[in-house]
């Protein structure tokens, strides 16, 4: 294969030691962007209130080939047994692999070998870690278009073998289901920064382009130069930037509150006191089920009786999936059926009666939004327990850390 090696100045990421290891929640592995990420997203963290601390090993310039070998393997499954509490790893590998061995004049044959190789390299190293850990996440950010590496060809002809890198990578990312998640982030400085018109080179636009421009991302264009510290790494501010949307793809919904089965009990809202709802955690499927207990849109005639209960009675289902802090569910309301029998057999909507998001701040409030569409009823039901019982919210808080 015709691999032609960029110049050091370019090949070379920034030779920036490993931040040193403490108990942490996410562990950084990769290269140089991996090394800016530890304390960007750390800043991330802080900002938006979590406290949750990063541990990394990422060391500037290494390569997918280079961390898939015995000794730096060793040093992932360290760096595992010494954060225990790690739930999570974020993952920079690749750019140098691919931008160290690619050029413009390779044939699409050779750069699809290229690119088997490499993520041959991250699957096995990928595999590593599930092995050591199976229950953890890992998170693989891409890189950004870079400025232009004309040695390696026209901005636009390195940003499209990018695309396909990026593509190729969300693809073995899919295959690995829940374990691997992959964000692309090819052209997110252009997006956020836009351009100004001064042609720094010759391929940056002469007319401004605004941030947000619908025109952008634009391959055909560099990376903005006020985003770059040099021709591949971006800025201390623009790496801010990308752990922001790092942290809202990736980061901000499996690192808050997590529903797990301390949440199964009785709850209701303070000022509707006499109805309220059973909420059910199945944490192995993942799975809420909601029986809502409650009273008909007007009061019945006071001539209507009922044999059982009350005339005014009213009780729905609902049923779905949850992640992170919201569960996501079709309510139902089954109708027919008579007291303690089998007849009539009882009916309900295939497609359901309308949907209901029940979210949890913590373990003793949370909020439930309801649509019944038919009905034209739509609105939020602040909740809590309807007994914080001690052990059951210590077992929740249990859980959720």
């Amino acid at each position: 294969m015709n691999r032609r090696l960029i110049p050091a100045a370019l090949a070379a990421c920034l030779l920036l030691l490993a931040a040193p290891l403490q108990a942490a929640r996410i562990l950084v592995i990769g290269d140089s962007w991996g090394v800016a990420a530890g304390p960007a997203l750390q800043q991330v963290l802080d900002d938006n209130g979590n406290d949750d601390a990063i541990a990394s090993i990422a060391v500037g310039g290494e390569t997918a080939a280079n961390i898939n070998t015995p000794a730096w393997l060793q040093q992932i499954t360290d760096a595992l047994a010494a954060n225990p509490d790690a739930d999570f790893v974020h993952l920079s590998l690749g750019g140098n692999d691919f931008l160290g061995n690619w050029s413009a004049d390779l044939s699409q044959a050779d750069e699809d070998q290229l690119v088997a190789s490499i993520l041959a390299d991250i699957t096995a190293i990928v595999d590593h870690i599930l092995e050591q850990r199976p229950e953890i996440r890992i998170f693989w950010s891409s890189y950004d278009f870079p400025r232009p590496l004309t040695i390696l060809g026209e901005p636009i002809e390195v940003n499209q073998a990018s695309i396909r890198f990026s593509e190729q990578s969300r693809a073995l990312a899919d295959a690995k289901g829940d374990a691997l998640t992959y964000g692309d982030f090819n052209g997110m400085t252009q997006v956020v920064y836009g351009f100004d018109g001064v042609q720094v080179t010759p391929y940056d636009p002469a007319v401004p382009i605004p941030p947000g421009d619908p025109s952008l991302p634009d391959p055909q264009y560099p990376g903005p130069a006020v985003a770059f510290a040099d021709p591949i790494h971006l800025t201390a501010n623009a790496f801010l930037v990308l752990a922001e949307q790092q942290y809202q793809q990736f980061y901000e919904t499996v690192l808050g509150f997590q529903i797990n089965a301390g949440l199964t009990d009785a709850w209701y809202n303070r000022a509707t006191s006499g109805q309220g709802f059973f909420i059910t955690v199945w944490p192995a499927s993942k799975l809420m089920f909601v029986a809502w207990f409650t009273y008909d849109t007007e009061r019945p005639p006071a001539d209507v009786t009922a044999v059982v209960g009350e005339p005014g009675h009213r009780w729905m289902t609902a049923q779905g999936s949850y992640s992170g802090d919201t569960a996501s569910l079709t309510i139902n309301v089954t109708k027919g059926g008579t007291f303690d029998s089998a007849q009539p057999p009882v009916t309900r909507n295939p497609d359901g009666d309308g949907t209901m998001t029940v979210e949890f701040a913590d373990c003793t409030e949370g909020l439930i939004t309801y649509d019944l569409p038919s009905l034209g009823l739509a609105r939020e039901i602040p909740i809590e327990r309807l007994y914080a019982d001690p052990e059951n919210v210590a077992l929740c808080e249990s859980l959720a850390e």
